[in-house]
């Protein structure tokens, strides 16, 4: 049955593109046991229609994880989520309404929802696939770390991102400081506008 997934109404994150060297670089500020070591490989298709604002779309996401033990890789399991996200309302950070629903009901099913958002006037709007690691700082609660390498399907060219989710936005930026980016420009794009293929599809209000 679907189950709608008990995630903050208002979701708070800063998005910084990284070159491969600052990946790297950026790994040794990490607590060695802040991570699982544990890697999420997704699959993206972002629908929208007409009437939906600049930064708002509906989101299948077939998400895969593969559970690191002792540098051995085990599947870790499968699940589709089906995710609403609304504009962004923040002024330099990320901020917007998600709402999340987990719909793992097969790959059959996901291609009937995908005939069925056709069938409600959606339509594809960008495609990406994504590998993610996860961090914690134990001392600030709620605040994650998640390295990103993203592309756009099927064999886009592949590119570095760090997003640090929180609680607000002075717990964020002390995350961003700690790890050595507060000069970094933050991105204010979703992925699903970095890797858009129609950029004009949307009304800006």
């Amino acid at each position: 049955m679907p189950q709608l997934l008990q995630k903050p109404q208002l979701e708070i994150e800063a998005k910084i593109a990284l070159e491969d060297f600052e990946v790297m670089l950026l790994k040794t500020k990490l607590p060695e046991e802040s991570g699982t070591g544990n890697i999420y490989k997704e699959k993206n298709l972002v629908y929208k229609t007409p009437q939906m604002v600049a930064g708002e779309f509906l989101r299948i996401r077939q998400e895969e994880l593969t559970i690191n033990k002792s540098g051995r890789l085990y599947s870790g399991g499968r699940c589709t989520l089906l995710t609403y996200k609304g504009e962004n309302g923040g002024q330099k950070m990320n901020e917007r309404k998600e709402v999340e629903l987990d719909i793992s009901l097969g790959q059959r099913s996901n291609a009937t929802l995908e005939e069925l958002l056709a069938s409600l006037g959606f339509a594809l709007y960008s495609s990406y696939a994504k590998e993610r690691e996860i961090y914690y700082f134990k001392d600030l609660e709620c605040c994650r770390v998640f390295l990103d390498t993203a592309w756009q399907i099927p064999n886009g060219s592949r590119r570095h991102f760090v997003e640090i989710e929180g609680e607000s936005e002075p717990q964020i930026t002390k995350a961003i400081e700690r790890l050595g980016l507060a000069g970094k420009p933050l991105i204010r794009e979703s992925y699903a506008d970095i890797f858009a293929e129609v950029k004009c599809y949307t009304r800006t209000g």
